[in-house]
């Protein structure tokens, strides 16, 4: 939800311009550019980020346009010393009358050498990759209060590297669902939704097919607290006959607090079956914490602070292989496929210092920690001075 927010957030400028250029450049020390176990390799890196937003509004239409290239430079690493990435959104959104809508968004983003992808997944550091979710919405006002939105999502991850290691993480989710929202009070509004899942992966076939039914209640409990609650039943189908089909509950929340003009909080939780981040496992179930903050010291002067706990349990029996040994660790012991959980951390922190109208100056932390019973564990943090 933070990132759908950040990510959107773009599209409504404060002055109304229709076109902006923004530059960004920082100097960052990472402790970990390998994400290693042990004999970690630090660097420092120089990132120099431009930005360009067009924003084009009608009377009955709106287009907006965000380009976001960025070239960053390693003192230390062994392989390339440069990398070059591709940020690209797009939204396109017409009223054909009062009642009837369309809408049209897709991100792209083409990337060297990366350590993180979206959705919370974490991913080695394998080779350049293009991921990109093009998303349309048709909604419709069927009554006076009664929203009917049916729409349909595309998501594709492919990386540049053809080999076995790579191509079996590439894969592709199409989704189609249907939603009714109806306002069932001034500052209450419920809806239920269906939606129809299918994750296909490249090379081997650990995808799935996945039913989801449920419920939503959206509130506004005073002008500065709301929430959001959604929950249902998901029915997952294996691609592979020799994993059982599973029936799960899904749920999430969500609280938005604002303490004051100066004070914003958000918190959250969520639960559900989700696409595997390890191979051979067709499937985990995720469970997701995360909270964010952000205060206004002075007018000049911003703090922000963000935080997401992810715990993926993996179970054997939900593997496109056997229980037999798939290797030997480096002691020559066996490797078998086991049950196993997997937890992501992630805490980042910026401050942000206004000098006028146009520069601000900051200064900002990160960090990454993987603990896993499946894979190599590590921890990174970076520090950034922009």
């Amino acid at each position: 939800a933070i990132a759908m927010i950040g990510q959107a957030s773009w599209a409504a400028n404060e002055d109304g311009r229709t076109f902006q250029v923004k530059n960004r450049l920082r100097i960052e020390h990472d402790d970990n550019i390998y994400e290693q176990a042990s004999n970690e390799q630090d660097s420092l890196k120089i990132i120099e980020e431009i930005e360009f937003l067009v924003n084009l509004r009608f009377e009955q239409s709106f287009i907006g346009l965000r380009w976001r290239p960025t070239l960053v430079w390693w003192e230390n690493r062994d392989a390339d010393d440069t990398d070059f990435h591709n940020d690209l959104d797009l939204i396109l959104s017409h009223s054909f009358s009062p009642r009837l809508g369309i809408s049209v968004k897709d991100t792209l983003r083409i990337a060297e050498q990366p350590d993180q992808i979206d959705r919370g997944t974490a991913v080695r550091e394998r080779d350049d990759y293009l991921y990109n979710i093009a998303d349309a919405q048709i909604s419709y006002l069927a009554a006076p209060g009664t929203r009917v939105e049916v729409g349909g999502r595309h998501t594709m991850l492919d990386y540049d590297r053809d080999d076995a290691e790579t191509e079996r993480e590439q894969y592709e989710i199409v989704a189609a669902g249907l939603n009714v929202r109806h306002e069932l009070a001034r500052h209450t509004t419920v809806a239920g939704e269906l939606r129809l899942e299918e994750t296909d992966y490249d090379l081997v076939d650990r995808g799935s097919e996945s039913q989801y039914a449920g419920v939503g209640l959206e509130h506004t409990f005073s002008p500065s607290l709301l929430g959001a609650l959604r929950g249902g039943a998901q029915s997952k189908e294996f691609n592979d006959d020799s994993i059982d089909d599973e029936t799960s509950p899904y749920v999430d929340g969500n609280v938005t607090l604002l303490a004051s003009p100066s004070t914003r909080l958000t918190a959250g939780a969520g639960y559900s079956m989700f696409e595997s981040a390890v191979f051979p496992y067709a499937n985990q179930e995720r469970t997701v914490f995360y909270l964010s903050a952000a205060y206004d010291v002075t007018a000049r002067l911003s703090l922000y602070l963000a935080g997401s706990y992810q715990l993926g349990a993996y179970e054997a029996d939900q593997t496109i292989t056997s229980t037999e040994p798939v290797g030997v660790d480096e002691d020559g012991n066996p490797i078998t496929i086991q049950d196993g959980d997997e937890v992501v951390t992630q805490v980042s922190a910026r401050g942000s210092w206004k000098i006028n109208r146009s520069n601000w100056l900051e200064l900002g932390w990160q960090y990454l920690s993987l603990d896993s019973d499946l894979r190599a564990d590590f921890d990174r943090t970076r520090v950034e001075l922009g």
